[in-house]
């Protein structure tokens, strides 16, 4: 079983993305279908809730809904510095390796480029369409 842990903002694709977005379809695929366990730091829940409040109120009680139907589990993000990861996404990197996250999705090219060069054991990083074709090649 893989253990996806999904970046904040992949949520917020998710939660305002069409419906045929990468993001979306990917989110959907594998909360319905449990072929894997959705994880996410309880720093990215922050993040999401704090822009939806500032950039689009009114989507609370659609993101209150998907993190029910999702069943997403939330994490801690522990302060802890990764080498090779910039300071302000260490505590998400640090949340996705204590969970034992076996795939990061996230569409922050920056974050990707580093995670893919840290010399560390990190989950592999994956753009949403990236982590779809990686599914759909498995079976």
């Amino acid at each position: 079983m893989i253990t996806v842990f999904l970046d904040s903002n992949v949520l917020i694709s998710t939660l305002i993305g069409s419906a045929h977005s990468a993001p979306v379809v990917l989110v959907d695929w594998l909360a319905s279908s449990h072929a894997a366990t959705l994880i996410t730091g309880r720093c990215c829940i922050q993040e999401v809730e704090k822009n939806l409040a500032r950039k689009l109120p009114q989507a609370q009680p659609l993101w209150r809904q998907f993190m029910i139907a999702s069943g997403i589990r939330i994490v801690p993000c522990p302060r802890k510095s990764i080498a090779g990861i910039n300071a302000k996404d260490a505590a998400i990197i640090a949340a996705a390796v204590a969970a034992a996250a076996t795939h990061f999705v996230t569409g922050d090219k920056r974050l990707l480029a580093e995670m893919r060069a840290a010399k560390s054991k990190l989950p592999q990083a994956l753009m949403p369409r990236e982590m779809l074709e990686a599914l759909l090649t498995q079976g």
